[in-house]
């Protein structure tokens, strides 16, 4: 801080003592009982322009120090942590400066940290997802580079089935890759909840015939508030998991619970599957998360469930999971009938 500038900042205050100095100076030349001189007078004024000297040269250099090394910390390269490098304040209005800076620079390293957090969680993603994807190609072409295994039927077939699993890891990058634009890329609207698990149950129809598991869909008359597009691939990620760990023959049931009282509406889904262990069952929403059962049958990608929570919780549903080693697993996802649905999408 330069002495100019320090002057110009006590403007104000300059100003105002020039004003006070002018009424002082009328009112002892107009009052009659004043014994000061012309000579006392101007006296009187060269020692308040001392005194205002002085006030100013004192308040610079008690601010000065502090100001010089914030522009250091402005002008310089800061490789540290910033807090440490703040100079000691020495009025209250130092004081209250930096404990600004600190509040700023401990939301931006929170700000930070969250950004990392996320590209390290896309990173993850990505590394998945290139594994995952590289199973089918690599099996599609041994089917193919090997036509004497297997009849032709029989390869296009199977062909087919790693497609259908190319096709489903690529919507689940695309979905995955929208999550931080949700807010552009959906319609919240009252729809009707049974043609949407139809169509669900409809794309998942070969794996239903191929495992000949039977389906138990109650008749519901049941109507929601959200989106058909992401509540459809949140449907097809219960449903891939329901079909993926019930073995040949099994049954998945599909129900409607509703709460008048509560205004919210419940869909069940429920498999005879081979269940989830306890130890697990607090983690399956995890992302990258596949657990003992994932591992033991190698089919678990560990995204599935954790795309459906995330999208639940963006849609203002709720999605929880019971399961029992060895009986089945259900999943229930909770519809909320709220009336302020501008909101959801703010996070």
């Amino acid at each position: 801080m330069t002495w100019w500038r320090y002057v110009r900042d006590k403007r104000f205050f300059l100003l105002f003592f020039v004003i006070v100095m002018f009424f002082i100076g009328v009112l002892l030349a107009v009052d009659p009982n004043s014994q000061l001189t012309l000579g006392n007078i101007i006296y009187l004024y060269v020692f308040m322009l001392l005194f205002l000297v002085a006030y100013l040269i004192l308040g610079y250099s008690f601010k000065r120090t502090y100001w010089n090394a914030m522009k250091e910390l402005v002008d310089g390269e800061i490789e540290e942590n910033i807090l440490e490098l703040l100079p000691k304040p020495r009025t209250s209005e130092q004081a209250f400066f930096n404990e600004l800076m600190r509040k700023k620079h401990l939301e931006e390293q929170r700000e930070i940290a969250k950004l990392q957090d996320k590209q390290q969680e896309y990173h993850d993603f990505i590394l998945y997802w290139v594994h995952e994807v590289k199973t089918p190609i690599v099996a599609s072409k041994m089917l193919i580079n090997n036509p004497d295994l297997n009849e032709p039927a029989t390869i296009f077939k199977k062909v087919e089935e790693e497609l259908e699993s190319i096709d489903r890891l690529v919507m689940q990058a695309l979905y995955y890759s929208r999550l931080d634009t949700f807010a552009k890329d959906y319609f919240i609207q009252e729809l009707a909840l049974s043609p949407v698990i139809k169509d669900c149950v409809k794309r998942h129809s070969k794996l239903f015939i191929s495992k000949r598991m039977k389906l138990d869909l109650a008749d519901f008359d049941a109507e929601v508030r959200s989106d058909s597009k992401w509540l459809g691939f949140i449907l097809d990620q219960v449903m891939t998991n329901a079909l993926k760990y019930t073995k040949q023959g099994g049954e998945i049931k599909i129900w409607c619970e509703s709460s008048m009282e509560n205004s919210k509406i419940e869909l069940h889904i429920r498999d005879n599957g081979i269940g989830i262990k306890d130890e697990d069952l607090p983690r399956v929403f995890e992302q990258g998360f596949t657990g003992g059962t994932g591992r033991q049958e190698k089919k678990a990608t560990g995204m599935g469930l954790y795309l459906a929570r995330q999208m639940s919780g963006k849609l203002g549903h709720t999605i929880e999971i019971s399961s029992e080693e060895s009986v089945g697993t259900e999943i229930v996802i909770t519809f909320q009938q709220k009336d302020d649905y501008l909101l959801i999408a703010k996070d």
